[in-house]
């Protein structure tokens, strides 16, 4: 039972004593206001809980969009990381192309 059912029923259970305790002081009989008021009540917990269950929506997209763009940065880092890598490692590979021109291990001298 969700808290929004728990206060419409406790609701409807004070309104129905104050109710009768009025018809019994006044000789009115309010039996229908009570039932009205109970009514009025069961759709204000109906409405609040819609309203909770839409700002649990709204949280989780807000979650979901925030997890997205985290991994899209971390998917940047991690291709702008590999590019340098990549570029330094051409870097290493023509410097020692150069340096095996310049040397010869078999020269004798």
């Amino acid at each position: 039972m969700s808290l929004f059912d728990s206060l419409k029923e406790k609701a409807a259970e004070l309104l129905g004593g104050a109710g009768d305790k009025v018809s019994e002081l006044t000789g009115v009989d309010l039996s229908g206001a009570a039932d009205q008021a109970t009514q009025a009540t069961g759709g204000l917990a109906e409405t609040g809980q819609g309203l909770a269950e839409n700002a649990t929506t709204a949280g989780q997209g807000a979650v979901d969009q925030a997890t997205t763009a985290g991994q899209g940065a971390v998917d940047s880092a991690t291709a702008a990381g590999q590019g340098a890598v990549d570029s330094t490692g051409a870097f290493g590979d023509a410097a020692t192309g150069l340096a095996g021109n310049a040397i010869d291990p078999n020269a004798r001298g």
